[in-house]
């Protein structure tokens, strides 16, 4: 390996795996989302997800030109990379659930990633920093489109209701897995890869979600910056939760053999 090795490493696979889980469980939705309007936008924004992770592992293949081909091609590490290789935050994996928690879900990464792609904007490595700001305009989008579903499921009643604040409170539950983080972290901030850990993120984060959930009254459910880190740190009830160290759920298996199924059937084939 060259350059900021195992740091440069983790930072740009953390960033790829978000992108192409969220991405694989949003393309999931194609024909099944309310309407036919939505199936063009969420395939889109998959699409979005997907290309993004591709950007990532790109600049990863290129920052370790000397890497075995496992450890750099972009399409071994999308398709024949085990669970225990993945550094996606536990959040990302679940299953869609119903359409409430698809919108939430997707609000909350989004509100994350758009502090996380602020921050690498003034990365220390400059092909991170510059790619970021290019990936940066199309996620507003993202977050244009979750902020117009949420506050229209806000204005329901009765179950849709109730399937709402059932959406926010398990997503919450899962939320500090975005801010976990590793030695790694430590050692890209000491590297000035990032100007500072996931962790650094959980204030502005929570401020951000309690604004955007405030005008449907649900607001509370959103867990205080203090919370968010201690649990991310595994110190809370649920103990170790892994993500970004890889220890993932069952999902996220079941994910990946979906997703590398056509691959692994021939790795040497060109599409």
């Amino acid at each position: 390996m060259t350059g900021r090795g195992g740091p440069l490493r983790h930072v740009l696979l953390s960033l790829a795996d978000d992108e192409l889980v969220l991405g694989h469980r949003d393309s999931e939705w194609t024909a099944f989302a309310p309407f036919i309007e939505e199936d063009v936008a969420l395939a889109s924004i998959a699409q979005d997800e997907l290309s993004h992770a591709a950007v990532y592992l790109r600049l990863l293949a290129e920052a370790e030109p000397d890497a075995p081909e496992d450890e750099r091609d972009p399409d071994r590490l999308t398709f024949l990379r085990g669970p225990e290789a993945f550094r996606n935050a536990r959040l990302l994996e679940r299953p869609n659930g119903d359409w409430a928690y698809t919108c939430v879900r997707h609000l909350a990464y989004d509100l994350f990633d758009d502090l996380r792609l602020k921050a690498l904007a003034r990365s220390g490595y400059r092909p991170l920093a510059e790619a970021v700001d290019r990936l940066a305009r199309e996620e507003r989008y993202h977050l244009v489109h979750g902020r117009t579903w949420l506050a229209r499921l806000g204005e329901a009643e009765g179950e849709a209701r109730e399937r709402l604040a059932l959406a926010v409170g398990a997503v919450m539950a899962d939320a500090p897995g975005l801010f976990e983080e590793s030695p790694e972290d430590e050692l890209a901030v000491a590297a000035g890869i990032v100007p500072a850990g996931p962790a650094a993120l959980a204030a502005p984060w929570a401020e951000a979600m309690r604004a955007e959930l405030a005008p449907i009254g649900l607001a509370d459910r959103v867990p205080p910056p203090e919370t968010l880190v201690r649990d991310a740190r595994g110190d809370g009830p649920k103990g170790p939760l892994g993500g970004r160290r890889g220890r993932h759920t069952d999902d996220l298996s079941a994910l990946l053999s979906a997703l590398g199924e056509v691959y692994r059937s021939d790795p040497r084939a060109s599409w």
